[in-house]
């Protein structure tokens, strides 16, 4: 029987991104883990919110990927010096509600951001969870050293 999990990600994200998330969810289905993600595979009639309570209510963990949801980009520019170009990438919100659901349950999180995410949930000391940040548009992160470290370590915080 396998462990439900809740996962936390955008509904849309860049196409780059789908065929690796497609590889992680099979890898996740053979590790014996099912997700579960409100708006891509269930739906509800109540309120979002509700709805993701009432998901989360029956997993046993949670995972959490930062894909970045918006980007926002700023030019600096002083007198004769060039221009300088900044951005910054933000998650969805709904990571940080759904975070908050999955702490106040007590539930173990795993918590991976995507190279460039910050804030909230994805900044470290925040939860007190470690956060792993990988490039979530690569094809095989999931088999990476260093993912496989910290998921090892996760699966043994589930009960």
């Amino acid at each position: 029987m396998p462990t439900d999990v809740f996962l936390s990600r955008p509904t849309v994200v860049e196409k780059r991104f789908e065929t690796p998330y497609a590889s992680f969810e099979s890898y996740l289905l053979r590790a014996g883990y099912k997700t579960h993600r409100l708006g891509a595979d269930q739906y509800t009639m109540d309120s979002p919110l509700t709805g993701v309570m009432k998901l989360m209510e029956t997993c046993q963990a949670a995972i959490f990927l930062g894909h970045h949801q918006y980007e926002v980009t700023a030019a600096l520019s002083k007198a004769a010096k060039p221009k300088q170009q900044t951005s910054a990438l933000f998650p969805t919100p709904w990571n940080q509600i759904e975070a908050t659901l999955a702490l106040k349950q007590r539930i173990p999180l795993l918590v991976i951001a995507h190279e460039g995410v910050s804030g909230d949930i994805f900044d470290y000391g925040v939860t007190g969870e470690y956060v792993h940040t990988t490039k979530l548009n690569r094809k095989d992160w999931h088999k990476e050293k260093g993912f496989q470290g910290v998921f090892q370590e996760w699966k043994k915080r589930i009960k």
